[in-house]
């Protein structure tokens, strides 16, 4: 082999010009090769080709990949390290993307490389819907006999010295030319996803592919790096009296008694009995059902499919939107910058709350604790320090016990939720937060054994399909089961109490064929790119309950469905309690009067109107535009604006 290789290589040069014109070639060529594999792997076809050789990002997306190719060659002098890094490093981001938006609909970000150090956690738990298809394979497979073939057939072809050093220098200038300074304006702004703006990565990677979508995310991290706290003082003080104003236009709630609060999200917790084409032996969700007609209930409306819990609780704790901010993730932030806005937990701990916070897993992957302590509570738990809840958890047989499927179950967070209040009963008003773990993924036939199954259902799901679905009504089910434990002990209570439920996203229930079980059931397309935005307004919403052991604490008669969603759950946290609201959250309560949810990929306006950005005109783009101007000098300024958003009393 090593033979006919040194032969087709001598003649290769002999007839093309030598090494000045066959390495340039080659690592364009190999560009284009690498290119087409990821595009293959992202979309699973092999029809999407011939669009990608017509389409203008494929070719810049060709280009950044040459010239990277072509910097490592020459400065080496050797094709080697060159093609197996512009190779091998795509390859693995495609496929997270892929992956990624699979289970999630959202491809992977920038952000996410923050991440790498969780990698391990993160695969375990959605180990699932991480199956290589034939043609992922196959792809695999044609990559690595490209890498040998090249390897083989190019690795002594090299420039002289000098040249190559020129050469690879060339390509640094191009790279940073074409690529940093230039990039904007050749490249990002014709194709309407210019680095100035605030856009989702799905968004952008309409437009630009995963790869070049990746590069055009690093430069807008740059672009608010270099551009951060350019309000002028002047602008953030009109800025600061205009949300003073709008605040003065709210109230806050009168409560007889400071009621002791429970949030619980649920994970992945919906009303799967909505779904289309599935029909249930009795009902799985009785006891949620029933509990709606004595609480307040509605869709809750999130930011995100399948993934992101920390996101979205940080986002309703913090009232920060993320839709409107420069990074698509808050659990990246450092953690003092949650002690700079008045949170829910500061707020009610200032109120004279308790505050404290029981997670069902460890901390390993999103390190919420700095987080949680800079918002406001007092305590955190997580799975290692039940035993200070409930002293039977020191027992290891006993604490295994309390596991249903393949986590802690949701009806021992009742029991440690119940134990937190009973700790504190009788000492003031009590603010738990309770975050659920059964439902997570994966999605599989191990996650709960024969005798844990208690839902039946009929459907036209096969399969892997029908497996998965069996073990998101199951945690459901049990979710739901939980809950009437909870609100039967505080039936019995004296203490008024009022416990808001909701689930924070759907569960992500990707397919080895590179489809969802959303999509067999007819809700959407397996290309989450295609989705409309009457999909992902579906698709991005679950459900939730507000209940209480005495109805005069509910905001509503009992029984009455009001929607809610993500971006303003806080301000009923802090309505519910009957605390004195800062500015900050009196804007926020403003908005929510006429906004559901502002998201990186719908928007949602009370009275329904659905777009795909948030409105920039009129007086909810206004207001929308006043919020995104002072978090943005919160979070990335001076914060000029900000210690006027943390005043109270305000009429």
């Amino acid at each position: 082999m090593l033979h006919t290789a040194q032969r087709l290589r001598q003649a290769l040069l002999r007839r093309c010009g030598g090494a000045p014109v066959v390495l340039p070639v080659a690592v364009v060529l190999h560009a284009l090769v690498v290119a087409l594999v990821d595009q293959v792997v992202v979309h699973q076809s092999l029809a999407v080709l011939p669009s990608c050789l017509t389409a203008g990002w494929f070719w810049w997306t060709v280009g950044l990949m040459a010239l990277f190719t072509g910097l490592l060659t020459f400065f080496t002098r050797t094709i080697l390290p060159g093609a197996i890094l512009t190779a091998v490093a795509p390859t693995i981001m495609v496929f997270s993307s892929y992956f990624k938006a699979l289970i999630t609909s959202v491809p992977l970000t920038v952000q996410d490389f923050l991440l790498l150090g969780q990698l391990g956690d993160i695969t375990q738990l959605n180990a699932s819907s991480l199956h290589f298809s034939p043609l992922s394979l196959g792809c695999i497979l044609f990559l690595v006999l490209w890498l040998v073939a090249v390897c083989l057939l190019l690795y002594p072809v090299r420039l002289e010295r000098k040249a190559s050093l020129w050469a690879g220098a060339g390509c640094v200038a191009a790279v940073a030319l074409v690529y940093g300074v230039a990039a904007n304006a050749l490249i990002f702004t014709p194709m309407g996803v210019s680095t100035d703006q605030k856009l989702s990565q799905a968004t952008v990677n309409r437009e630009t592919g995963v790869l070049l979508g990746l590069w055009r995310g690093a430069l807008n991290q740059v672009h608010m790096a270099l551009n951060e706290g350019d309000t002028s003082p002047e602008e953030l003080e009109r800025a600061a009296q205009k949300a003073v104003e709008l605040a003065s236009q709210e109230e806050d709630t009168k409560v007889a008694q400071q009621p002791n609060v429970i949030l619980i999200l649920s994970e992945s917790f919906f009303d799967v009995t909505r779904l289309p084409g599935v029909t249930f032996d009795g009902d799985p969700l009785e006891t949620f059902h029933n509990l709606q007609q004595e609480g307040v209930s509605g869709t809750f409306y999130t930011r995100s499919l399948g993934y992101g819990t920390c996101n979205i609780e940080l986002e309703i704790l913090t009232g920060m939107n993320t839709g409107l901010l420069w990074g698509e993730d808050l659990y990246n932030m450092a953690p003092q910058v949650f002690s700079r806005l008045p949170s829910v937990p500061s707020v009610l701990r200032d109120s004279g709350y308790s505050t404290e916070m029981v997670h069902m897993y460890d901390d390993s992957i999103y390190k919420r604790t700095p987080m949680f302590e800079a918002m406001g509570f007092e305590k955190t738990y997580f799975q290692d320090d039940f035993a200070a809840i409930d002293p039977q958890a020191a027992d290891e047989a006993y604490l295994e016990g309390q596991r249903e499927g393949s986590f802690y179950s949701d009806a021992y967070l009742s029991k440690l939720l119940i134990d937190l209040y009973e700790d504190g009963k009788g000492e003031g008003p009590q603010f738990l937060y309770g975050i659920s773990m059964e439902n997570h993924a994966p999605y599989d036939k191990k996650k709960y054994d024969a005798q844990e199954l208690t839902v039946a259902f009929q459907s036209d799901l096969k399969g892997q399909a029908q497996e998965m679905f069996q073990a998101v009504v199951q945690g459901t089910h049990d979710a739901s089961e939980a809950l009437g434990q909870l609100t039967d002990y505080f039936r019995d209570q004296a203490e008024p109490t009022v416990i808001v439920f909701f689930g924070d996203h759907r569960p992500g229930v990707g397919l080895t064929d590179g489809g969802t079980v959303y999509s067999k059931l007819g809700l959407c397309s397996s290309d989450y790119s295609r989705w409309s935005t009457q999909e992902m307004k579906e698709l991005y919403s679950t459900d939730y309950l507000i209940w209480s052991n005495d109805p005069a604490y509910l905001p509503g008669q009992p029984g009455e469905r009001v929607d809610r969603g993500s971006n303003y759950l806080g301000v009923d946290l802090l309505n519910l309690a009957g605390v004195e609201k800062p500015v900050y959250w009196k804007l926020l309560q403003n908005l929510s009067h006429t906004r559901l949810n502002d998201t990186w990929v719908y928007s949602l306006a009370q009275d329904g109107t659905l777009t795909y950005k948030h409105p920039t005109t009129g007086g909810d783009g206004e207001k929308l535009d006043l919020l995104s101007t002072l978090l943005d000098d919160t979070l990335y300024g001076d914060q000029v604006a900000t210690p006027v958003l943390r005043e109270r009393g305000i009429k």
